[in-house]
């Protein structure tokens, strides 16, 4: 895995990037306790970085997040969330 940075900036975005580029971004709502958008490069995807995305955004709202809805059908499969719900 590339050396890597997970910065917060704000309340409310969880950045990941190396040394070349960003790799992914989250945002997240913590008052309501919801994960708002979450993006891998997809050139890094299947790696972790959307699962090391998701445990930085729940560090800094200092709680479980949930994903918000509209859920693309890619992260359905991420969250394994059914498509009965």
């Amino acid at each position: 895995m590339d050396s890597i940075s997970i910065r917060v900036i704000g309340e409310d975005t969880v950045v990941i990037a190396n040394e070349n580029t960003t790799i992914g971004y989250a945002t997240l709502d913590a008052e309501v306790g919801v994960l708002t958008y979450i993006f891998v490069n997809p050139a890094f995807r299947r790696r972790g970085y959307g699962s090391m995305l998701v445990a930085a955004a729940e560090k800094a709202a200092e709680r479980a997040l949930k994903p918000a809805e509209p859920i693309s059908p890619l992260g359905r499969r991420f969250f394994g969330i059914t498509a009965a719900g």
